[in-house]
């Protein structure tokens, strides 16, 4: 039987446990134990319900301001310091930017560490400016991986950054590229074939779903009709818990634009300007500076 450790990184703006968070946790327990660390001050009785979940080792609910990689980096050195990682097959870092499982997790997991990879996910991603990485949502390294010296020197450096695109390049890409200049391969079950036209796991949810992953990022719930066809794969009561969780923290349904590449200036293959138009509004822009750094939005007029 594969043993897992799930180092779990929460966060709330309000310090609630919410129904969407115990569901996932719940069936995280069903297949290994857990750390969990909330990036947000929870009075006890919120905390508790975490604690009352089976498999759960530790958990803690304090502000620390340091995102996901924060949350990361207190599991994995408190599973360390307890002499806990080397007790386990796999190890992974997982965050509640989803909503999920939507169905059983378990043939996933299975697919990911039969792979004879040593670093897996359920997503990758990269562009013409990002190296190739697993996204941080759900992150499994191997046992060999996850008690390296390298990889605890990684763990212990994560600090906080001013933006959220250093956080990205820092530790996201980070981490999949220090485990894979020491030589270990990766595999995910899903890769993004053009991080420049569409990031799949924002932009076309449902096709990631469809390939098998029980997933979908909370971001990219952009108008009720993506709610409701959560009903085609989840039961009723986890679509309505995910409608509750929506209306609480105030998500607002804007709809999604879909943006298309139309221009891009690069130099010596570095993109310096990238321009993308809205294909249902010919009149609303977005340019980026290096392809990732926002320096003009046109909203435009429907």
């Amino acid at each position: 039987m594969v043993k897992r450790l799930f180092l779990f990184a929460g966060y709330d703006k309000y310090g609630f446990v919410d129904k969407t968070l115990l569901h996932y946790l719940r069936c995280l327990s069903d297949l290994g134990d857990i750390v969990f660390i909330m990036d947000s001050d929870a009075n006890d009785s919120e905390l508790d319900k975490i604690k009352q979940i089976p498999h759960v080792l530790y958990a803690s609910a304090k502000r620390h301001g340091e995102y996901d990689f924060g949350s990361y980096k207190r599991a994995y050195q408190w599973a360390d310091d307890n002499g806990l990682i080397k007790n386990y097959d796999w190890i992974y870092l997982v965050n509640d930017s989803v909503y999920g499982p939507l169905f059983n997790v378990e043939p996933l997991l299975t697919e990911l560490e039969s792979s004879g990879a040593d670093l897996v996910g359920p997503a990758s991603y990269r562009n013409s400016v990002t190296l190739h990485h697993v996204q941080s949502w759900f992150v499994g390294m191997s046992q060999r991986v996850a008690t390296s010296d390298f990889l605890r020197d990684f763990m212990r450096r994560i600090s906080g950054q001013p933006t959220k695109d250093l956080i990205i390049l820092k530790y996201e890409v980070g981490l999949s590229r220090t485990i894979m200049q020491h030589g270990y391969q990766m595999y995910t079950k899903f890769n993004t074939k053009d991080g420049d036209v569409r990031h799949d796991v924002y932009e076309a949810p449902v096709y990631v779903l469809e390939s098998g992953i029980p997933f979908i990022k909370k971001q990219a719930i952009h108008q009720v009709m993506d709610i409701n066809r959560l009903y085609q794969v989840a039961v009723p009561s986890i679509v309505e818990d995910i409608q509750a969780n929506i209306q609480r923290i105030g998500t607002k349904f804007t709809g999604y634009k879909e943006y298309k590449k139309i221009y891009r200036l690069t130099v010596f293959s570095i993109p310096l300007i990238t321009i993308y138009r809205d294909v249902q509004n010919s009149s609303c822009y977005k340019i980026y500076l290096f392809d990732f750094i926002p320096v003009f939005k046109s909203v435009g007029s429907r």
